[in-house]
């Protein structure tokens, strides 16, 4: 057994821990049982990526969900070892809003209004009362950050997926489209707001997977769940999830689109990179569905740009990703 988990086991009480597939990053989850709780999640994170830099994933998600807590429903931290890197927190079960959706259809209309009032608390109180010099208020999405991230994209869903360059236009669409959302970096984004970062627990939702909240675009977490790689959400719901964040920016529905629509390509963009790289890197397959949807959505962000070329070449993409993955099943 790992020495760390071990050692936090034996000082925590907890005994049988049962390894959990966890998210698309390096963190290692276990459930455990719990002398009084019956039982509970221990979290381990390993070193930061950059000893030297300033982000540390395990240090941000302690500071985040204290400053979260009051406000939005997150998990309870139990226990913590800062040495140690390692975390006790509330076993919140196994459903997520994805799986809740699945299960229970005719329920979506009522829990997209319950991410949409999320979505509002996010642009609304969060924003507006957090700290000027707090950490996730000094990050943003700049253009360093998209760069970075469009990088992450050509490598990883073309390259390593689709193994081919991405067209010479495109290079240039994304500069143009990095510009635009550079300038509009105001509101604190949740950064990774999708159905499988929300627990359904009894009637609410609680919000995972937050320690990467940083300064961003107003529609930056709207655009995440609205053309999320993992749920397919009915016209109504798109509706419902639209006009929460249009009533709470107080914006029209042309303002909103037109930011929308950037904020959407930028973010599939990335995801196509995080599933490429988790489907051919790190040989996880439950991330494989999320790519034609992925790709689907950002067919629509070039339909709605009337963007001839962008409509051909993601259909293109699409037909590519499809025979990929049909050898990847093979």
């Amino acid at each position: 057994m790992n020495a760390v988990l071990q050692t936090v086991l034996d000082r925590w009480g907890c005994r049988n821990p049962v390894p959990l597939s966890g998210d698309a990053g390096l963190r290692q989850y276990f459930r455990v049982q719990h002398p009084q709780l019956g039982t509970a999640l221990v979290v381990l994170y390993p070193p930061p990526a950059d000893p030297s830099g300033n982000e540390d994933p395990y240090f941000e998600y302690r500071a985040l969900q204290a400053y979260l807590d009051p406000v939005v429903r997150v998990p309870t931290t139990i226990q913590h070892d800062d040495e140690l890197r390692a975390m006790l927190v509330e076993d919140l079960g196994d459903t997520t809003l994805e799986k809740r959706l699945t299960e229970h259809p005719e329920e979506e209309g009522a829990w997209a209004a319950q991410v949409a009032s999320l979505l509002g608390t996010w642009l609304g109180l969060l924003t507006e009362g957090a700290p000027p010099r707090a950490f996730f208020m000094l990050r943003r999405f700049d253009l360093a950050k998209f760069e970075f991230e469009w990088a992450f994209c050509r490598d990883h869903f073309f390259g390593d997926f689709l193994q081919k360059d991405p067209p010479l236009w495109l290079d240039r669409f994304m500069d143009e489209v990095h510009r635009g959302l550079d300038s509009r970096s105001h509101s604190l984004a949740h950064r990774d707001f999708h159905v499988r970062n929300l627990m359904v627990r009894g009637d609410r939702l609680v919000t995972l997977d937050f320690q990467d909240a940083r300064k961003g675009a107003a529609t930056y977490d709207l655009a995440s769940i609205l053309f999320d790689g993992y749920w397919d959400w009915s016209p109504e719901a798109q509706g419902i999830l639209v006009r929460g964040a249009m009533d709470e920016l107080g914006w029209s529905e042309t303002l909103l689109w037109e930011e929308l629509n950037l904020s959407g390509l930028q973010r599939n963009l990335k995801a196509l990179g995080t599933f490429g790289y988790q489907v051919v890197r790190r040989g996880k397959p439950c991330f494989a569905p999320a790519i034609p949807r992925t790709l689907r959505h950002v067919l629509g962000h070039f339909q709605r740009l009337h963007h001839g070329e962008g409509v051909l070449a993601a259909e293109h993409w699409l037909r590519l990703a499809e025979k990929r993955l049909l050898k990847t099943v093979d």
